[in-house]
């Protein structure tokens, strides 16, 4: 492993294409959310069966997807698990208009968005380790993590102001796939830039890729990865799902600042996040020399002491220690993610980045999924959110305990001798 390799300017262009590949599907994904409610009024459901129906379908589904995307990254290449996924979402959103008036129908283009998206999560480890040298895996780890947030930050805009516009849910989320169209375009260019400078085999399973992966199975550093990144999805989603309506509701049970004083609160957290995520990799190399363990550990113990915080009166009665309190989990829980990711994309070879990143994002995605139903079952059990703000604080200390862990393997060896162009 001590070949030396090149690292051309146009990876620039390719993380450009992974920013808007991403967020375009993070608008896809998101864009029934801000609807569930004129989406229930049209169809006469419940507001829990379409959140179940548009929501659950397509976390179920995506987590699945990931697992399998990321061997089939390894197999076939990004780009072209890009383009498989890119299409499968578009049509996912398409299809809306013809399928959504049925439970069936919604079900079955929401699982098509969570098949297409799965893939594309798991890729940002695989691109990493094949476009960019060790010191700039994490600043692309960390960029997939911003373009996530921005695409739903964008989906929270874009699809009210489409639904205004066009008078119909349905029409609202097929103008979605635009999105996916974009994505397509950046994907292509990217497949006629030529091919990654580290290369690996495509045509098919290599011997020495299915004994690594079986060796990085073995490894405690790959399930610890795992584990923070179960834990710190399961924070961040229960984090996003409870606390806006625990600030909107009345006192003694929430906080009382309605609906929309509750979304601003949470717009500067999610702001936060993507400031978090984007800036993880820098933070990483400039103060902790690239080790991902020290950045894990610190995302996970300072993002439960600020969501623990919200609990007691001299933060919740001060609007700026609360504004504080959630600017600072937003950020410190960015970290945690990309930074295992990056840790993938620079102690594992190339041709298992996929079949790893594809595992730790599906088991997060079941983190994710847990954290919420386990925040909505102890809110329910209580009447109160207190136990909710409990389980994400323990799960962050969770997390940063298993961070300890956070070891780079040796059984790979050492790393590459890399050298690139400016």
């Amino acid at each position: 492993m001590s070949e030396s390799v090149v690292f051309p300017r146009f990876r620039w262009f390719v993380i450009v294409a992974l920013c808007l590949v991403t967020a375009g599907t993070a608008m896809v994904m998101i864009s029934p959310a801000p609807l569930i409610g004129v989406i229930a009024k049209a169809t006469g459901l419940s507001l829990g069966e379409v959140a179940g129906i548009t929501m659950g379908t397509f976390n179920l589904f995506m987590a699945i997807s990931a697992l399998v995307g990321g061997f089939l990254i390894d197999r076939f290449g990004i780009v072209r698990v890009w383009f498989v996924s890119i299409v499968v979402v578009f049509l996912g959103a398409a299809l809306v208009p013809v399928a959504g008036d049925s439970v069936t129908g919604m079900t079955v283009v929401r699982a098509m968005v969570g098949c297409g998206t799965g893939p594309i999560m798991a890729s940002a480890a695989a691109l990493a380790a094949q476009w960019f040298p060790l010191s700039e895996r994490g600043t692309v780890t960390g960029v997939q993590g911003f373009s996530v947030s921005l695409g739903v930050a964008l989906g929270f805009v874009v699809v009210p102001a489409t639904l205004q516009s066009t008078g119909s849910w349905q029409v609202a989320l097929a103008w979605m796939s635009v999105s996916m169209v974009i994505a397509f375009v950046f994907a292509m260019i990217v497949a006629l830039g030529g091919k990654p400078p580290v290369q690996q085999e495509v045509k098919g399973e290599n011997v020495g890729s299915g004994v690594d992966f079986k060796k990085a199975l073995l490894l405690v550093a790959t399930w610890a990865g795992i584990g923070c990144a179960f834990l710190n999805s399961w924070e961040y989603q229960a984090f996003n799902d409870l606390t806006p309506s625990y600030l909107a509701v009345e006192p003694p049970v929430g906080l009382g600042f309605g609906p929309m004083g509750a979304g601003k609160f949470m717009m500067v957290a999610q702001i936060a996040y993507m400031l978090g995520s984007l800036l993880s990799g820098i933070i990483a190399e400039k103060v902790f020399a690239g080790r991902a363990r020290p950045m894990v550990m610190i995302g996970a113990v300072v993002s439960a002491v600020c969501c623990f915080s919200v609990k007691f009166s001299g933060v919740c009665t001060s609007d700026s220690l609360l504004l504080l309190a959630l600017i600072l989990f937003g950020f410190f829980a960015g970290l945690v993610n990309p930074q295992v990711y990056a840790f993938i994309a620079k102690n594992y070879p190339e041709h298992i980045t996929g079949k790893i990143g594809g595992l730790t994002i599906a088991l997060g995605g079941f983190g994710a999924t847990i954290g919420v139903a386990a925040g909505a079952f102890a809110l329910h059990t209580t009447g109160f959110y207190w136990m909710s703000v409990n389980l994400v604080a323990i799960v962050g200390i969770a997390g940063f305990i298993i961070g300890v862990l956070l070891n780079p393997p040796k059984v790979f060896g050492s790393s590459k001798s890399q050298s690139f162009k400016a």
